[in-house]
This record gives C-alpha cells, sequence and structure tokens, in this order.
C-alpha cells in the first residue's frame, strides 16, 4: 500500500502554540523546528494513518526504544521468577505426593507388618518391617513437612508476582492469537486487492458482504490487538514493582509514573492527527470536471445542488464575479441589465489579463453570463430563473460547449484557481496534472500567468511534460519524478531534486533539454546592455548566478551558444543586428581554435576601447572552473570524495554538464 510524506515550512515555534502540555524535551524540539513533516500510510482495508515523521519522529521513537527495553529487561525477571516459581510447586507436588504415599502407608498396617507401596515400587507381597525402619518412615515424614511448610511460604510470598504473571501469560497468548488472525485477513485482502487491481473495479462494493465482513473483521481485531499490547506492557511494568516486594495497589500507582517518566503522552498517530488539522488543504484541479454550462437553474445554485451539471463551475464563475442572489433581486429589470453588461466587461477585461489567445489577428473573446426565465412551454419550469453562459467574439455568439476544447479547459481552469483564491480562507495546495495540455505553446506560457497571479495565496504543485510550461528562471523548482526501475511497473517512484537533476533518464529530462538549448526564449537580445556570448548553456547559467550573488549591477546580457563551434555564426547575427557584444573564451583548445577565428574575421577591424575577446587565465578550462573545488564538492555535487581533476573535466566524465550546472546555478 502506498505511502507518503510531506515536507511543510512553518514558522518556530508554531508547533508549541499548538501542542498542549507537551513535557520539557519535546517543548525545547518544538520550540526550535522550522519544518514539518507528515507521513500518510494506507492500510490493507484501505483505511490510512497520519503520523509525525522527521525530527519529532525520531524524538518519540527513541522514547519508545528506551520504555521496550525497560519492558525487556522487567520481562527477563518475570520469566526468571515464573520459572522458580514452576520449580517450587514441581518440588512442593513431589513433597506432597511422597508424604501421601507415606501416610498411606503408615495407615494401612500395624506394628511392623505394612503392606504398601513405597517410593513407588509396588511390594510383591506383604512386607514386614523393623521398628528401625518405621522410624525412619517417621523421621522422613517430619524431613517433607519442614520442606512443604518452607515452600509454602516461599510460594505465598510470591503468589503476588504468579497472579501478575499468569495474567501477563493469558494476555501474550491473547495478543499473539489476534496478530495471527490479523495476518491472514491482510493476506485476505491482499489477494482482493490484486484480484480488483486485475479486474479493473473499484475496491469497496457494498453488495459483497463476504468482502464488507473481513473489512469489519480486520479493523475490529487490529483495535483489539493493539489494545491487547497496551494492556500486557502495562502488566510488565506492573510485575517490575511486585517482584521488588511492592503492595499492588501501590504498585498500580508506580505504573503510571514509570510510564510517564519513559514515554509522551503523545505519539507519533496522535501528534500525526493534530497537526493535519492545520495543514493546507491538498486539492486535485479535475480536469474538465468543472466546465461552464450551457444555461443552469437559479434554484439548483440556490439550493446547492451539486449533481446538477455545470454547478461547480457557476459557483466558480459567481464567486469571481463576486456575486450572490441578492445581486439578482435588483428592482428594476433595465438596473439589472446594465449592472450584468458592466460586469461581462469587467470579468472579460480580467480574462484578457491571462488569456492572450485571439481568433485572427486581434478578434478576441468575450465571456458573458445573462439572466433569463422559462417560458411558458418549459411547463413547471415556467416563469422561472436560470442563467445562460455565453463565449463570444466578433463573429458569433456561442454556448460553452460549442467552443474548442482548449478554450473550454483554459476557462475552466482559470475560474477554478481565481475561485479558489478568492473562497479559501485555509491555505491551499493546489495539485495539477499536466495542464494545458489541449493547449498550443502560447496559451500554455498563460497558464503560467495564472499560477504567478494566486501564488501568495495558493500554492501550485504541477506535473508537466511540456518544456512550455518550465519557466526558464525558476529551474531549482523543478523535481524530477521517475521509476527506479524504469522497465518495472511495480518499482517505486522517486522524487530527484534540483541539485540532482542529472541523475535522471533523459526521458524524463526531455523538456528540460528542450528550453536549456535555447534559454533565451524570453529574454531576446539588447541594445541597451552588453551582450555577453558563451559557450553553452552551462556557462549561461553559471554566469548569470554569479552575477546574481554578488549583486553585481552592470547591465549585462548573457547570451549562451548551442555549442563552441556556434559561437562565430551568433557574432555575425549579432554584428548584422548592429548589436554591441562580447565573448567569454575559456582555455581549452576548443574555444583556443575559435577565439583566433574571431580575431582574424569577426574582430579583424576592431574598434573602440573595449576589449570584445575575453580571455580567461589557463586554470578556467569552462565555467565550472570559476568553483573553487572545495565549493565545487560542497554545494554542487554535494560530496566529499577527493577530486584529482579541474571541476569541468570532471563533469564532462560523469554528467550532463548543461543540466548539473543550471541545477547548481
Amino acid at each position: 500500500m502506498p505511502e507518503v510524506s510531506c515536507r511543510f515550512t512553518i514558522q518556530e515555534g508554531w508547533l508549541l502554540k499548538i501542542t498542549e502540555n507537551p513535557g520539557a524535551e519535546l517543548t525545547e524540539l518544538l520550540t526550535r523546528l522550522d519544518q514539518l513533516e507528515l507521513t500518510r500510510k494506507w492500510l490493507q482495508d484501505f483505511s490510512s494513518v497520519i503520523t509525525v515523521s522527521g525530527e519529532i519522529s525520531q524524538y518519540l521513537d527513541s522514547l519508545d526504544d528506551a520504555w521496550k527495553l525497560y519492558l525487556d529487561d522487567v520481562s527477563l525477571r518475570l520469566e526468571k521468577e515464573l520459572g522458580d516459581i514452576s520449580v517450587m510447586e514441581a518440588r512442593l507436588a513431589e513433597t506432597l505426593e511422597e508424604e501421601s504415599s507415606i501416610r498411606s502407608q503408615l495407615s494401612s498396617g500395624k506394628g511392623n507388618k505394612l503392606g504398601f507401596m513405597f517410593f513407588r515400587k509396588k511390594s510383591a507381597g506383604p512386607v514386614i518391617y523393623t521398628d528401625h525402619q518405621y522410624s525412619e518412615m517417621k523421621s522422613r515424614l517430619n524431613d517433607l513437612k519442614k520442606v512443604k511448610d518452607k515452600i509454602t511460604v516461599e510460594l505465598a510470598e510470591k503468589q503476588s508476582i504468579k497472579r501478575v504473571g499468569d495474567k501477563w501469560k493469558k494476555l501474550q497468548e491473547k495478543f499473539i492469537s489476534l496478530d495471527n488472525h490479523l495476518k491472514e485477513l491482510s493476506g485476505l485482502l491482499e489477494e482482493r486487492h490484486q484480484k480488483m487491481t486485475l479486474l479493473m473495479k473499484p475496491m469497496a462494493d457494498d453488495n459483497d458482504y463476504e468482502w464488507k465482513s473481513i473489512i469489519n473483521d480486520f479493523r475490529k481485531t487490529r483495535v483489539d490487538r493493539d489494545q491487547k499490547k497496551a494492556e500486557m506492557d502495562r502488566q510488565v511494568a506492573l510485575s517490575g514493582y511486585i517482584i521488588d516486594g511492592i503492595a499492588e495497589p501501590v504498585a498500580e500507582q508506580k505504573v503510571d509514573s514509570v510510564i510517564d517518566s519513559y514515554r509522551s503522552k503523545y505519539n507519533s498517530e496522535i501528534l500525526g492527527r493534530k497537526y493535519f488539522e492545520n495543514c493546507p488543504v491538498f486539492e486535485l484541479f479535475e480536469d474538465f470536471g468543472s466546465l461552464l454550462p450551457n444555461r443552469i437553474d437559479m434554484d439548483d445554485i440556490i439550493s446547492g445542488n451539486e449533481k446538477v451539471e455545470g454547478y461547480k463551475a457557476a459557483r466558480n464563475f459567481l464567486s469571481i464575479a463576486q456575486l450572490d442572489y441578492s445581486f439578482f433581486q435588483q428592482p428594476s429589470s433595465r438596473i439589472l441589465k446594465q449592472k450584468i453588461e458592466n460586469l461581462n466587461y469587467t470579468l472579460t477585461r480580467n480574462f484578457h489579463d491571462f488569456w492572450q489567445q485571439s481568433i485572427g489577428s486581434n478578434n478576441k473573446i468575450h465571456i458573458q453570463f445573462e439572466l433569463e426565465h422559462y417560458n411558458s412551454s418549459y411547463g413547471p419550469k415556467a416563469g422561472k430563473p436560470y442563467l445562460e453562459f455565453w463565449i463570444k467574439d466578433d463573429g458569433e455568439r456561442l454556448y460553452p460547449k460549442q467552443r474548442s476544447r482548449g478554450v473550454r479547459w483554459f476557462l475552466s481552469f482559470y475560474m477554478e484557481l481565481k475561485a479558489s483564491a478568492n473562497n479559501n480562507n485555509k491555505q491551499l495546495i493546489l495539485l495539477v496534472d499536466e495542464p494545458g495540455v489541449s493547449l498550443h505553446a502560447r496559451a500554455q506560457e498563460d497558464v503560467l500567468k495564472v499560477f504567478d497571479d494566486i501564488r501568495d495565496k495558493i500554492q501550485v504543485i504541477y506535473t508537466t511534460h511540456s518544456p512550455h510550461l518550465v519557466e526558464i528562471n525558476k529551474l531549482h523548482r523543478v523535481l524530477a519524478v521517475q521509476r527506479d526501475d524504469l522497465d518495472s511497473l511495480r518499482s517505486n517512484t522517486r522524487i530527484i531534486d534540483p541539485l540532482r537533476l542529472s541523475s535522471a533518464s533523459p526521458d524524463t529530462l526531455t523538456p528540460l533539454q528542450s528550453i536549456l538549448g535555447n534559454p533565451m526564449g524570453g529574454e531576446g537580445f539588447s541594445d541597451k546592455m552588453v551582450n555577453l556570448i558563451v559557450n553553452d548553456t552551462g556557462s549561461f547559467y553559471m554566469i548569470n548566478a554569479i552575477i546574481h550573488l554578488t549583486g553585481f549591477k552592470g547591465k549585462i546580457c548573457v547570451i549562451p551558444s548551442t555549442n563552441v563551434s556556434s559561437i562565430p555564426l551568433l557574432c555575425n547575427i549579432l554584428m548584422g543586428w548592429g548589436m554591441e557584444f562580447a565573448v567569454l573564451i575559456f582555455e581549452n583548445d576548443e574555444e583556443i581554435e575559435v577565439a583566433e577565428i574571431l580575431s582574424n574575421s569577426v574582430y579583424k577591424t576592431e574598434t573602440g576601447d573595449r576589449e570584445l575577446i575575453i580571455r580567461m587565465p589557463d586554470a578556467f578550462l569552462n565555467a565550472e572552473d570559476l568553483l573553487s573545488t572545495l565549493d565545487f564538492k560542497n554545494v554542487i555535487l554535494n560530496s566529499r570524495e577527493g577530486i584529482t581533476v579541474p571541476n569541468s573535466v570532471y563533469i564532462r566524465k560523469r554528467s550532463s554538464p548543461g543540466i548539473l550546472s543550471s541545477a547548481g546555478s
């Protein structure tokens, strides 16, 4: 079953405010934490538990470990005591048996003529004993009585230990039985899961009573098992005090004290539930789940009829327009129509801030709604109000369903996000799977504008295979997702952070490779800045990072060439456009050769004071060598391995320079 962990950034001390009486050690931990990690784990019955993980979990686990060690120690003592009691009980039984046998034989005869079984040996016939033998038997009885009395006293002193030990054994047997039963039920549930997965059917089936019975049995057994485990642990702790000779009522009180000293009143699950209540709301954007309808009855909107088609989209629309039912209760239909017309204009204008597409050269679409009433031909609905929606352009006015899939998707997406940002009083994290699949490249960039507009109110996490939905200047936010074993559908899925992108597969990195090949899409050349040409995208990101981190205020536009050999071509293009530019050359054979070509062609008639070819010293073979070896290992590689070659040489032997450099930058 799946297990998902999320880490949240929080303010220091916030956890302490929402955790009642955490205790001294936990208080110290909660005070300094600025991150919270929660894990949700699904169980075999498809329910789930939420636990706190990370540092808090490690602290709670350390308490549990200490508690377990304490219980193990007491358990060993209890086992030894119970073993000693068993030995004494066996000795007492043997003593009683021997005593009974002697007494029986003494009472079966007179004087020295006794026929009996002695020491479990059957007499072949009447045995005649001397007075000396008779005296020995009486002496033996006295010895046995002393032994019996001693053992009886010792057992009486250990009755409390025996009582708590016997109860512990019974609890242990019950726990083992419940645990084994739970494992059997887990196997049945797993079989069911595999079967329904193969049949591609939903797990829940209210008509399958056998399935429901197993589910209910699993849940009840799990609760009973956990309860028995808690009772068993408490019984062990109680036995420790009983062994030390403390009376049971006092020992019961001391058990509470020892539990408090070893264990927090909180555990990972209790804190997980508590903190989850304060978590942001995670909401999955339903692709085409909130399409604007052609029309919807006002009665359905007022009554909150979520089953009617387009209800969610209509509510989103009214939320964006900041309308409620009272708006439609205007005293004059003329005033109402004017207000609706004004709203249509405002809504369309706001929509145009994000939707840059047009039909033809500049024919943009307009969003409109109208309040109408059913005519007499609609029977029971006659006279009742409804809202009608239109998407209009200069050519024609069409219902939403008559528009293209891309327009309908983007409008649904825009209204959902804007309404969520307006309505949500709690922090919202919106999950969007492949936004803009139905949109062309320019329209996909409009999706990013909507994300940017709501970023202060809603955090958006989205997946994409499109390079148009990856912002070139925000690669530090990119995570790669791929399976550990690309050939196995059952392998784990792992998340690769920006500093490890070079370890992802080529297929996974396709969108990044596409934009890394042309990172100038949003920049362009500038006639007001120094255009600095560099050899590749890795240098582009490295130089830009250095400019940013050093706070350099000069006007430099860094332009990456696709490769070293393309630098002269790029220079010729900029010369043709009348742009001023410089070229950064590193000390490697290929770039030294290019520098010679530039000196003999592009800069043959060089004029002015500016040195247009910037040559790096011998130690700098490429942009990666701008970092010290120590910084390169700590920041880029995050490794302590020894490096005996220049940074740039190491990178080219191990990974993709462009991806690694941009991720590190």
